[in-house]
């Protein structure tokens, strides 16, 4: 059996990196104007690892928040996570937002 200490502890690191992962994605599809389509497998690998990363974000949330503090990180842990589920829905609103969303996975989009 696993060390629960142990395991809360890279809950807590997984979470806070799968989260800036998230947070970043965000910020590139809000920011950054979309320039060509991709092709379809790209644009449904990409809508898949964006939900995904959401659900699992929610999911270690819950893990992290009933777990002990191991690293002395679960407060942030907790909030990074909170806002990298944020981050995810904002990803997946901006594939559905539009037609060239849907391509880019860009809120704006020019050529």
């Amino acid at each position: 059996m696993t060390d629960p200490a142990k395991q809360a502890k890279t809950n807590q690191y997984v979470l806070i990196a799968m989260s800036a992962v998230l947070i970043f994605g965000a910020y590139t599809a809000v920011m950054v104007t979309g320039s060509e389509y991709d092709p379809a497998g790209i644009v449904w690998l990409n809508l898949a690892l964006d939900a995904g990363m959401t659900v699992l974000a929610v999911i270690l949330g819950v893990q992290v928040m009933r777990a002990e503090d191991a690293a002395g990180l679960k407060l942030v842990a907790l909030l990074i996570g909170a806002v990298g589920f944020l981050a995810g829905l904002v990803q997946l609103a901006v594939r559905f937002s539009s037609d060239h969303g849907w391509w880019t996975g860009h809120y704006s989009y020019a050529l």
